[in-house]
């Protein structure tokens, strides 16, 4: 697969790509929030999709995760993933509501997940766009609350039974009020067709 063939060059464009679309989400986000935001995307990878559940580690366990599809020259699913702490936190700092334990999120809650999914997915598929000079567009984040590895194997990524590469970018957030820490995953799954328009337009095909 010519994915493994992708240089040290080709992964510093899609990061600094990346570094560009956290910034723009770091914008939106601190206009929506009326504070200021930062984004931090310390690292980019690109691994086969069985071995996800291994950046958040073994013993995550339940996970907050936003599913989009994208269209355009390429297709495929965005999948914006964190931990259920990392996520209430989030909340709390969006609505000031405090979920504590294993309690269920809110559907107030599930909707400020959504609109900060909307706004990473977009920011990052934007710059990615521009990099690669392809018009990517998302859809409508969807919600799911479960087992990482339960989402990555369900029915909901809609397998082709190929393997599937992703490109996993790892995204920090850091909030100054109150001061805070936290850490989000986007994995960008392209389809077969679109993982090859994706490489020719890096010059990999």
């Amino acid at each position: 697969m010519k994915i493994k063939e992708l240089k040290e060059l080709q992964l510093d464009g899609i990061k600094e790509s990346a570094n560009i679309g956290g910034g723009h989400a770091a914008t939106a986000l601190s206009q929506m929030l009326g504070k200021k935001v930062g984004v931090e995307v310390p690292r980019i990878e690109i691994m086969p999709i069985e071995k996800t559940p291994e950046l958040l580690g073994r013993n995550v366990g339940i996970t907050v995760a936003a599913l989009t599809k994208f269209f355009g020259d390429v297709t495929g699913r965005n999948l914006i993933v964190m931990s259920d702490k990392d996520a209430k936190t989030l909340i709390h700092i969006l609505l000031n509501e405090e979920i504590k334990g294993d309690r269920e999120i809110s559907e107030m809650g599930i909707s400020s997940i959504q609109e900060v999914a909307n706004i990473l997915c977009s920011s990052y598929l934007s710059a990615i766009s521009e990099f690669l000079g392809l018009m990517l567009l998302p859809s409508v984040p969807f919600i799911v609350r479960d087992d990482f590895r339960a989402i990555i194997s369900s029915a909901y990524l809609e397998f082709s039974g190929e393997e599937e590469y992703v490109f996993c970018v790892k995204t920090i957030f850091h909030f100054k009020e109150p001061r805070k820490k936290l850490e989000a995953y986007l994995l960008l799954i392209p389809d077969t067709d679109g993982l090859a328009t994706m490489l020719k337009a890096m010059d990999l095909l």
